[in-house]
């Protein structure tokens, strides 16, 4: 049967439409055999590498198509039994199965690109010594090399993508498809067959990574004098942006788990000499360590490059399993195993002059301005992650010394955080807040979301570092906006605070699992008391007798209560309201006419969380914006609004839900009035809150001075 299938396909005059026909005929034949015999008997006598070799029009989509799915329906029937009807070995060993696939590695379209894949993961465990040395021959003269000049190529596009720093879709669209190629490239190292990975590692470190990724962290050294002395065209081409390289070299050791081509690389970064096997990939006056480039990084205020830096030794504590112990040790990432003693150390433990990365990175939370609110997140999460690891946390020093920066840190913060309550305090109190104070008072706002959130899961460093996107934001924190400093200093405060308890409790933990006794047990700090817990659970909570048990939907005798008569549109009822000021809510009430003197509820929202605005045509028209923490429930006549994005806002930025209504009243007194007493109860609630929330700032404040 295949000979004749061969014969039409050979026909040059043969329709298009027969040629996939038969394609697609032979894909569903194969998948679809079930007994071996009969199986053996459609690949005997060499017919089916005579189709595999069949010169076909490969321009034609859709005949590349058909063929491809034929070549992986084939590679899925590969196995120790079927090889010897795939792999010649005579008169020439030669493998058209999979010389004939590797020719499409590199091809547009994805799918193609992914059956490729497949097929070469399917040939590689079989068993055949021939066919084994075949391929590894093949890797090493072509197939390997052709691969690592393929994410060589990707990687330079993606650079340049970045570098232009317009579009986002383009950063994005080649960092998927490097990150395919990761995906790839992982699997065929985790096939664990030594001699081919061996090949595929030197490929890798020879042909891009040496002198693609590390050569281009070397910023002021000989490396990059040498690309400057080059032409304009050939500079583009040898290196890349230093945050590209960063952001690059965390993906790659996040996803490999090979120690043959990860302890390479990580040795180049943390040791403080580059190995000997890497510098043949290198030119004769590259730099001998990378380590102080590396360092500088962390030390600088580049924040992409501190970001993607601290993505770098978070790769490699999580995937140290890939690692040697001797590489750990030199690493310098956590203590030795046998320490020394503190006399005979004439430097800290944790310094530039020992465990130089952990300082770097605890000094780095000092500089709360010089970060956005992410990269400082990923500061404060890889610090949890390594100190809370047994390997550092049962060391003294190394807790001792984490323990008095973080706290210096977060006193530091504390302080920030203060003076702004404090302004925002004076602002808010009668007559004290000026016309457009706005964005004086978001701090509030801001503190209340994040207090809310500061239980929430926190996000994986990797999870964080691996947007594309953050390669577009600027190197450098320029003139922050009011907000930007809220935030900054609301979040910055609460990650730190709970560092702070982590390690606080972790010290306690190992104090007591050694015993606590002489300069140990002076070191032990004393667990929150019960009256900083009692005035945390009571943070941000408006007064219960300003609140009352109240609900939508309840009918309620309005008594003495000051009401505003006013409508609302787009209801069912008319629309006929009573704008009811009751403690600390705003209340929309439906007058009930057979009951004189009572209403029902019909929108009940906390008052430190609605902004009225008068509207500036008609000042008979009262907008209510109202903000949710959280998603929730719609407030009763409520309709949800979506307030314009900042353009220098992050992508996926948490931000509060809003809704919005408006209300008329019959005249403009009324309107005005009802406009007065808003603001005057949303002023009184919100300094109680601000005063809650200083309160509690200067009581932390003075248990972290006392402990």
């Amino acid at each position: 049967i295949l000979v004749d299938f061969i014969r039409v396909l050979s026909l040059a005059k043969a329709p298009k439409t027969v040629k996939v026909q038969l394609l697609q005929t032979l894909s569903m034949l194969l998948q679809n055999i079930k007994r071996e015999q009969s199986l053996f008997y459609l690949l005997s006598n060499n017919q089916v590498n005579k189709l595999i070799a069949m010169p076909l029009d490969f321009l034609d989509e859709e005949i590349l198509a058909y063929y491809i799915t034929l070549l992986k329906s084939l590679a899925m029937k590969l196995d120790n039994d079927t090889i010897k009807f795939f792999f010649i070995v005579h008169p020439e060993p030669y493998f058209p199965l999979y010389i004939e696939a590797t020719k499409f590695f590199n091809h547009r379209d994805q799918m193609v690109r992914a059956t490729v894949r497949t097929i070469t993961l399917r040939v590689y465990p079989i068993m055949f010594e021939p066919m084994r040395a075949f391929v590894q021959r093949h890797a090493e003269l072509s197939y390997f090399s052709q691969l690592a000049l393929h994410l060589k190529d990707i990687w330079l596009r993606l650079n340049a993508a970045a570098v232009a720093g317009e579009d986002v879709a383009a950063v994005q669209h080649e960092s998927d498809l490097q990150q395919d190629l990761l995906l790839y490239l992982s699997d065929v190292f985790e096939l664990g067959m030594v001699e081919l990975n061996k090949v595929l590692a030197d490929r890798l470190l020879d042909c891009v990574m040496v002198p693609l990724l590390l050569l281009s962290l070397d910023a002021n050294g000989s490396g990059q004098q040498q690309l400057a002395k080059a032409a304009p065209s050939e500079r583009s081409g040898q290196r890349l942006e230093p945050r590209v390289a960063l952001f690059l070299l965390r993906q790659v050791l996040d996803t490999f788990r090979c120690p043959v081509l990860v302890e390479p690389l990580a040795a180049a970064l943390l040791h403080h000499k580059v190995p000997e096997y890497l510098l043949c990939a290198m030119p004769h006056d590259a730099p001998l360590q990378f380590h102080g480039a590396f360092a500088r990084a962390l030390a600088g205020a580049d924040d992409a490059h501190a970001l993607f830096a601290a993505g770098v030794v978070s790769a490699v504590a999580q995937n140290r399993e890939a690692f040697s112990p001797e590489f750990l040790e030199n690493a310098r990432l956590f203590p030795p195993a046998v320490a020394g003693t503190r006399s005979l150390r004439p430097s800290p433990l944790i310094g530039e002059q020992n465990l130089d990365i952990l300082f770097f990175l605890l000094a780095a939370l000092r500089r709360l301005t010089q970060w956005r609110v992410e990269t400082f997140q990923v500061l404060v999460l890889l610090i949890s992650e390594l100190f809370l690891d047994p390997l550092l946390s049962r060391n003294a020093e190394c807790r001792g010394a984490a323990l008095q920066m973080v706290r210096d840190a977060a006193s530091a913060a504390a302080a920030q955080l203060r003076g702004l309550l404090q302004e925002q305090l004076q602002a808010s109190a009668p007559g004290g807040l000026p016309s457009g104070g706005r964005q004086a008072e978001e701090l509030l706002d801001i503190f209340m979301e994040e207090w809310h959130d500061r239980d929430a899961p926190a996000p994986r460093v990797s999870e964080v570092c691996t947007h594309a996107w953050r390669l577009l934001l600027p190197a450098r924190v320029g003139a922050a906006q009011p907000r930007d400093i809220a935030r900054r200093s609301a979040r910055s405060f609460l990650l730190l605070r709970k560092l702070l308890m982590e390690l606080l409790l972790c010290d306690q933990d190992a104090v007591d699992a050694v015993g606590s006794s002489g300069s140990e047990q002076q070191a032990r700090k004393r667990r929150p008391s019960d009256s900083a817990s009692d005035q945390e659970a009571a943070l941000l909570q408006v007064s219960p007798e300003l609140l009352g048990n109240l609900h939508e939907g309840m009918s309620l005798e309005l008594g003495s209560l000051e009401r505003f008569p006013c409508r609302i549109g787009r209801t069912s009822d008319g629309g006929e309201r009573l704008l009811v000021q009751h403690g600390a809510w705003l209340m929309l009430a439906r007058p009930q006419n057979v009951t004189p003197g009572r209403a029902v509820v019909t929108t009940l929202w906390p008052l430190q969380q609605v902004q009225p605005l008068l509207d500036r045509g008609d000042p008979r028209i009262l907008h209510l914006g109202m903000q949710a923490i959280r998603a929730g429930k719609l407030p009763g006549d409520a309709s949800e609004y979506s307030p314009p994005v900042p353009a220098d806002a992050t992508p996926g930025q948490r931000r509060s839900v809003f809704f919005m209504m408006s209300l008329s009243f019959k005249d403009v007194r009324s309107c005005h009035s009802a406009d007065v007493q808003l603001q005057r109860g949303r002023r009184e609630v919100r300094s109680q809150l601000l005063r809650q929330a200083l309160d509690f700032i200067e009581g932390w404040q003075a248990r972290a001075g006392s402990a």
